[in-house]
């Protein structure tokens, strides 16, 4: 009896220190996502599992992220959008890791509808605070 309660015990405390750290192991992914219209850019860190980040809507962007395993390239939100010939370059750059590989691509579009298109709430960053 003594035994399985020192056994008990036993389990209790290794259970009780393992838990803090599981929370604080790194998230599997970190990208910095800047926009840049005009020579003015606004930016944001996203991480994913967890979702979380200085991202405005980090579970709809990993989540559509993970959909094309991390690839931004592959990201076609709307496929087949109603979007101007208006010319409004937006440069969209992705730089970080996804899921412990590195991550470095861009992409320049050429206005706000086909950006947001292509990507949805991954390229929906806010400007910097003044």
């Amino acid at each position: 009896m003594m035994r399985a309660i020192g056994t008990i015990a036993l389990c209790g405390v290794a259970l009780a220190t393992a838990t803090p750290a599981l929370a604080e192991t790194a998230p599997k992914s970190t990208l910095k996502i800047v926009v840049v219209v005009d020579d003015l850019p606004k930016g944001a860190t996203l991480t994913c599992d967890p979702d979380g980040g200085s991202h405005p809507t980090p579970a709809a962007a990993c989540d559509l992220l993970r959909k094309v395993k991390g690839d931004p390239s592959k990201l076609n939100v709307v496929p087949n959008p109603v979007c101007t010939d208006e010319y409004q370059p937006h440069t969209v750059v992705v730089v970080g890791k996804w899921r412990g590989t590195s991550l470095r691509w861009t992409y320049i579009f050429s206005n706000s509808c086909r950006m947001k298109a292509a990507g949805g709430a991954v390229f929906t960053v806010r400007p910097p605070a003044a």
